[in-house]
């Protein structure tokens, strides 16, 4: 289609046939079956127009995005989890055979066992990713090397469905900083403060969260200690306390913590070791949530005389807002936020989506919600909860049972919101649905309903493929 075999150079214009190239190095096709030519002698792009008849590929039914999995800091020679999990929110499956994803690993950084070079790569054949269902595992175990200078280190991600990459979803830049450990020191060098100041009405319960840190990821390890802790004014301390590390290679680790309440609930002594960066499963910070109480007496306003010494530490100021009013469910929004489809006989799950008016704490204790299935549609008894607005989230799953031959779900729960730093903005709930047997292919039903407590019915909604 170009050049008659003399080596040289012809001006442009004339057939591509009776041209000349001079050792043509490379070529391209674009969309509209132009061709290009890299002629390198020449120094030129030599072009032909039309020379092949392009049909592109259809776009993928299947839309797939990450949730990116990165640690904020972590120490040379300590393994950690860099990549991302992979879900569909497309109407159809993904075929796993044509999924690849690609991490590139910044220059400093190396992969684990079985891997070599800076570029990983994994496929997923024989596996299929349903629409709202399930991940493939996009995560990686890599290493920072003893040599790795201390540092932020930039890796990138990339999630490829049948070849073609959309950057707009599906490329990621994944940070991580490098850091060089001091000695172990003792609890004057943690960082502690309160997360959040809790906001409830007199005899609401809530948490009151503090976080344990150090500075770049420095090892701390004091040992067991007494740490006191005093409610501010109109707050009492209540139930267990916990601890949680939340960014540590092996997921949440967490534990209850020994304790003992003092003053009729003014006083809370907590006896433990507040340690961090130690090893893999005390990455990052340390997170202890204290259950409280607003006295039913509480007078209204903000309270900032509360405290927190922590062994050696200087004493840090706690604080909690007690409202005029409690906030039940009558202030929450719900929505249902897509609409399910399956054939007859097939599972699949929908999300409600609730909020607050205003972004006002809700906390209405355990209540009753009831949820009816649309027509041709029954509740698989699948039901979990999700804080998807902090970090990390916070998760699990909900007290329900099944109800007139699956048609009905009722869910105890407390929808709570805003009460802290583990509730903020918005709760999911994900529910399983089926669709039956002998429902009516390609109908659409509109005649399910949510009741979440006193609120009006919410309607839900399923179609029948």
């Amino acid at each position: 289609v170009a050049g008659n075999g003399q080596a040289g150079y012809v001006d442009d214009g004339g057939p591509a046939a009776g041209t000349r190239l001079y050792h043509p190095y490379g070529i391209a096709l674009d969309r509209a079956g132009n061709l290009y030519i890299a002629d390198s002698h020449n120094h030129r792009v030599r072009g032909v127009t039309a020379v092949a008849q392009m049909t592109p590929p259809p776009p993928p039914a299947a839309d797939l995005y990450g949730e990116v999995v990165s640690p904020y800091r972590v120490q040379r020679e300590q393994e950690f989890d860099l990549g991302a999990r992979i879900r569909n929110r497309g109407p159809n499956p993904a075929d796993g055979q044509y999924v690849t994803v690609v991490l590139n690993l910044a220059d400093g950084l190396v992969g684990g066992p079985g891997t070599s070079g800076r570029r990983l790569t994994r496929t997923f054949s024989a596996q299929q990713l349903l629409s709202q269902q399930g991940t493939l595992d996009g995560v990686f175990r890599v290493t920072a090397p003893a040599s790795t200078p201390p540092g932020t280190y930039l890796s990138t991600l990339e999630i490829q469905y049948g070849g073609d990459l959309n950057l707009k979803d599906n490329a990621y830049t994944l940070p991580v900083t490098i850091v060089v450990p001091d000695p172990v020191a003792d609890e004057t060098a943690l960082t502690i403060f309160q997360d959040t100041v809790p906001q409830v009405a007199p005899g609401q319960q809530t948490v009151l969260n503090l976080r344990y840190t150090s500075a770049a990821g420095q090892p701390v390890n004091p040992g067991t200690i007494v740490q006191r802790f005093t409610a501010p004014t109109g707050f009492l301390f209540t139930g267990r306390p916990t601890y949680a590390y939340y960014e540590t290679i092996h997921g949440v680790i967490s534990g209850d913590l020994t304790h003992s309440v003092l003053d009729g609930g003014r006083t809370l002594l907590v006896t433990a070791n507040p340690h961090v960066n130690t090893t893999t499963s005390d990455t990052g910070s340390v997170i202890y949530t204290l259950p409280v109480q607003a006295r039913a007496d509480a007078v209204p306003g903000r309270y900032d005389n509360g405290s927190a010494s922590v062994g050696r530490h200087t004493p840090v100021q706690l604080s909690g807002v007690i409202s005029g009013t409690a906030q039940d469910e009558t202030a929450l929004r719900v929505v249902q936020e897509s609409v399910p489809s399956a054939t007859p006989g097939q599972h699949t799950t929908f999300n409600l989506e609730l909020r607050s008016l205003g972004s006002q704490p809700v906390n209405p204790g355990t209540i009753e919600q009831r949820l009816t299935a649309p027509t041709g549609f029954a509740f698989t008894g699948s039901a979990s909860y999700g804080y998807y607005f902090v970090t990390p989230y916070v998760t699990g799953n909900l007290d329900a049972r099944l109800e007139d031959s699956d048609r009905t779900l009722v869910i105890s729960s407390n929808p709570h919101l805003n009460t802290g730093t583990t509730d903020k903005t918005a709760l999911i709930y994900t529910i399983g649905i089926r669709a039956l047997p002998n429902a009516t292919p390609g109908a659409r039903h509109d005649d399910g309903q949510a009741v979440i407590g006193r609120l009006a019915p919410i309607p839900l909604s399923a179609q029948v493929l």
